[in-house]
Formats: C-alpha cells, structure tokens, sequence
C-alpha cells in the first residue's frame, strides 16, 4: 500500500481489521473498532439473513440475531469471540453492536446486492 502512496491513517486501518487474527495492529482509532467488531459480525448477519423467508435484513431484529449467535453450528465460521471482543473495544453491549450493524446492513442493503451481483 506505500507502494501506492496510501497514507499511514489507512494502511493502520486496513492492517488492524485482522487484530489478533492476521495481524497485530490494534484497533485506535473509533472507525478501526467498528471495522474490527462488524468484520465478523456482518458475515453472521448475512447468513441469518439467507435463512430468513424474506432473504432480508429487513425485518430481521436484534432477538433473532441472538438465537443465531448463541448456536455454535450455526455460520461456524464467524468468530463469536472476535465479534464479543470487538463491542468490547467500542465499550458496546452485543445488543447495541447488534442493532446499529443490521440498522447500517438495512440501509446499504441495495447497494451490497447490486455489488454481488
């Protein structure tokens, strides 16, 4: 990324979504902690969302999203423990980290689709 002239503030960024996983950059600044507890989380989202009638954020709610974290076999693959430690760092409840992420997934939900297709 210096390669490419990118500045220090988002090579840091970039590096410290992997904190702990890829990387030993910690999350500083407050858009970093975001990035690094909603990396995993959106992953989470995105599958109960596939389960979902509606195939949709839409109307999925914090309450169904919890059922979803609490089962281990569900999206394995989506660390718990990076999601926990990630309302952790932003000082959030899972509930607050929960809401605001499917309240942000809600409103770009258009926009991921087109982008996936």
């Amino acid at each position: 990324m210096k390669e490419i002239n990118a500045s220090e503030e988002f090579i840091h960024a970039v590096c410290s979504h992997g904190y702990g996983i890829c990387s030993n950059v910690e999350p500083i600044e407050q858009m970093e902690k975001i990035l690094f507890a909603t990396d995993e989380l959106t992953g989470l989202i995105g599958a109960a969302a596939k389960m979902r009638p509606s195939k949709s954020v839409q109307d999925m709610e914090v309450s169904s999203l919890k059922k979803k974290f609490k089962d281990k076999k569900f999206a394995a693959g989506c660390s718990r423990d990076v999601i926990k430690k990630g309302a952790e760092m932003l000082g959030w409840e899972l509930d607050e980290l929960f809401e605001k992420t499917i309240l942000a997934m809600r409103e770009n939900e258009e926009k991921i689709n087109n982008f996936l297709k």
